[in-house]
């Protein structure tokens, strides 16, 4: 599974966006993730699973990686009428790509969407945000509203190219704030939503990372230096209002990246507002414990399926202490070395 998460960016420069070379196995470019790529509806629309939006603050071409399950089937059964739209986590740091991205073929993403198909029967479309995954536009300028209404639009398009008629929203870190973004833009088809790991209170959050690295205080800008971030915590009178949705809120309390109190105010806020809220706490991945996507991506197929996703972490739960208790035991009789 993808393992992304949360990072600063920096400011790069255009490149025109080439249409990719070799097929799906070919990586993707770091260079295009650090200086941003641009191109036109024409050579847009000649890519395979590419949508041209065109809003208010600009154009861009968004790439998405679909699993199965989308097209009318050999059965005769029909389109699928739902979907889990799920958007990654940042790619950069600073000038350096995160999660080995220089590594990641267009292949691997579908492979990763159909395995999602495969276990939970509802079709997985994961969305490249601008600049990231052959998307054009500059990853450095995530956050700002034009990030939020140009994955808003695509979403509507690929929505109207495979006839859904509901979707749940998903994402890990960035793609949790996107998540989040896109229910304040008042969407009324989502039938529930699962962002882990979160950044909801962008400026507070890079403030707190400013302190955290000794670095000078810049109020009211995130870490990418930009000052005009879609804060999505001032804007829960933006989400629709729908008594049958659920806002699955996955965070690590111990997560060094994203702070939970954070991620827990922004879930107080939307339940104050009327919203249905479930708090979901779990153990993150890597290094500083903020990846969860191997929670919120099962969530999110359980619920487009219907199921309740406390049953399936309830035994998660228990396989994993299965699992510490056996590792326990083996150290309890492991013979003791007497060079120690």
């Amino acid at each position: 599974m993808l393992l992304l998460s949360l990072a600063a960016t920096i400011v790069g420069c255009d490149v025109w966006a080439q249409e990719p070379q070799g097929g799906n196995n070919i990586p993707f470019s770091e260079s295009d993730l650090i200086s941003g790529t641009s191109t036109n509806k024409e050579a847009c629309e000649r890519q395979e699973h590419a949508v041209w939006v065109e809003h208010r603050l600009g154009t861009e071409c968004i790439r998405y990686y679909p699993s199965g399950g989308l097209e009318e089937n050999a059965t005769g059964s029909g389109k699928a009428k739902v979907a889990v739209f799920y958007f990654h986590g940042d790619h950069l740091a600073g000038y350096d790509p995160l999660g080995n991205y220089g590594k990641i073929t267009p292949q691997r993403l579908l492979d990763n969407m159909a395995g999602y198909y495969r276990k939970f029967k509802v079709p997985y479309i994961l969305i490249g945000r601008p600049g990231v995954y052959g998307s054009s536009g500059k990853h450095t300028q995530r956050r700002r509203l034009k990030e939020s209404y140009t994955l808003n639009a695509a979403v509507d398009a690929i929505k109207a190219r495979y006839g859904l008629e509901k979707l749940v929203l998903a994402g890990q870190s960035g793609g949790a704030y996107t998540t989040a973004a896109l229910l304040t833009l008042g969407r009324t088809d989502v039938m529930c939503a699962a962002a882990s790991s979160g950044v909801y209170a962008v400026n507070e959050l890079a403030e707190i990372k400013r302190a955290k690295n000794n670095l000078r205080s810049k109020p009211g800008c995130d870490v990418t230096n930009y000052c005009d971030a879609y804060e999505v915590i001032d804007h829960v009178d933006g989400v629709a209002p729908d008594p049958q949705r659920v806002f699955y809120l996955i965070g690590n309390p111990n997560d060094r990246n994203t702070v939970f109190y954070l991620q827990k105010r922004f879930a107080d806020k939307l339940a104050a507002a009327g919203h249905r809220v479930e708090i979901i706490e779990a153990k993150g991945l890597g290094p500083d414990g903020h990846s969860l996507s191997h929670v919120s991506y099962p969530v999110a197929g359980m619920c487009a399926a219907g199921l309740d996703p406390k049953e399936m972490l309830a035994e998660m739960a228990a396989r994993e202490a299965v699992k510490q208790a056996a590792e326990q035991a083996v150290k309890s009789t492991a013979p003791v070395n007497s060079a120690e």
